[in-house]
């Protein structure tokens, strides 16, 4: 731990956090006073690190339904950050480490994105700032995609490798051919898609707006919210990758929305589609999260 005192007369404490801890709980310590998210990542394998199958216990398997989970929270944990340190960076490609910076930058906007040349060097550039300059707003509303679907993704760093792209559509989703699209995406063929996030429905569960969280070959599609205001939400996705063929990103999504003879068929014909996806608990409004809620 590293104490020191500003110019503001404000004692500041950096915290080493485990893999682990959640990030809200890191931003309730760090805003009593607002103070800034660091979030040191090892250039050499920033890539693998999101697109890491392995669950957060080391002592469970992948198949024990938490598989991807790491992916996960590392993908969090930037995205939340107020800082991204790369070290390490002095053994990758220069080509390399502009993706990774650019792809940092489009993770999280809001940030800043720097190369270390050392921890005494980033808690200089910290402890030489006015704290009133940091962004004092929740982690909620940091991430990359927060921005994109509120239209305000402008990412300070850029690769021509690097998209991110907002999808939204009304119609909600086939759960077996949105099954199948996942899978074709998954395989790289329109480039990798390393980041989704946001909002959708499937037809077999209507009245529900799911929360779409994917990272790497991850997928999470979990119930948020049934209010009536929450049924004006169909399709609203932010997709980051490298590489993307766009277009044909589209396309395959588009190719899982319900077709028009579907869609006349009402909730009734709806409820006979398959769906092969993991099954929802059962759940009232008043026992949502409330951060979760819109």
């Amino acid at each position: 731990m590293t104490l020191e005192r500003d110019r503001h007369d404000v004692e500041r404490f950096v915290i080493d956090a485990d893999i682990d801890v959640e990030v809200l709980h890191l931003d309730i310590v760090a805003r009593t006073p607002p103070a800034p998210i660091v979030c040191v990542v090892d250039a050499r394998h920033m890539l693998d690190d999101l697109r890491d199958p392995s669950p957060l216990d080391g002592r469970r398997r992948n198949g024990d339904g938490d598989a991807g989970a790491r992916a996960r929270r590392a993908v969090t944990l930037l995205e939340s950050a107020t800082l991204i340190s790369l070290v390490r960076w002095e053994h990758v490609e220069t080509a390399e480490l502009s993706v990774l910076m650019a792809l940092a930058s489009h993770l999280a906007p809001r940030a800043r994105v720097r190369l270390s040349r050392g921890p005494a060097e980033d808690l200089q550039a910290l402890a030489g700032s006015d704290p009133r300059g940091f962004d004092e707003s929740s982690v909620l509303e940091h991430p990359g995609w927060v921005q994109a679907l509120n239209d305000e993704h402008d990412p300070y760093m850029t690769d021509p490798r690097v998209s991110t792209v907002r999808y939204e559509r009304l119609r909600p989703f086939h759960p077996a051919r949105l099954a199948a699209a996942l899978d074709e995406l998954d395989t790289g063929r329109f480039g990798l898609l390393l980041r989704s996030a946001g909002f959708c429905r499937l037809a077999t569960r209507p009245g529900i707006l799911a929360r779409w969280n994917q990272v790497g070959s991850a997928m999470w599609i979990d119930p948020q919210d049934a209010s009536m205001e929450a049924s004006l939400t169909a399709q609203d996705l932010a997709l980051t990758g490298l590489d993307l063929m766009t277009g044909a990103v589209v396309a395959t999504l588009d190719a899982a929305l319900l077709t028009d003879a579907e869609l006349e068929q009402g909730a009734a014909g709806w409820a006979r589609l398959e769906d092969p996806l993991p099954a929802w608990p059962a759940f009232a409004d008043d026992t949502l999260p409330h951060d979760l809620l819109a």
